[in-house]
């Protein structure tokens, strides 16, 4: 009874943060920021998922199993979320009316997302003319 008591805090945990990010996914303004609460959001609320999974199953195997899973989940989350934010990038998704600073413009060549170049013109992108 008290193992299913600890168990069920991160579970819901968890769960709540999976919630938030998929809330995140439907509400952010641009895929950049949707990238971001999903990769921060999601991987942490399946850490939690997995360390009540540990508290209700808890034996040697099942540490080693989990303790692979989430060290696998927090290298790799960041990294996917950031190369598909970059891939989305060069793609030409455009950013957010909110956003204030570009700092893969000074970084990637060609056309910024919006159709603009650095200096100015447009080059008929996704929003651009």
């Amino acid at each position: 009874m008290m193992r299913t008591v600890l168990a069920a805090i991160p579970l819901l945990v968890g769960t709540g943060l999976i919630a938030v990010s998929a809330f995140g996914l439907l509400r952010l303004p641009d895929v950049y920021h949707r990238m971001n609460a999903v990769a921060k959001a999601a991987s942490l609320g399946l850490v939690c998922v997995l360390l009540g999974v540990l508290v209700l199953v808890f034996d040697a195997r099942s540490a080693v199993v989990v303790a692979v899973a989430i060290g696998l989940q927090l290298v790799s989350a960041p990294v996917g979320g950031y190369a598909l934010t970059v891939a989305s990038y060069r793609a030409g998704s455009p950013l957010a009316a909110l956003t204030r600073y570009d700092d893969l413009a000074d970084v990637e060549p060609g056309p910024r997302p919006g159709g603009e170049r650095p200096g100015g013109e447009t080059t008929g992108g996704p929003t651009g003319g």
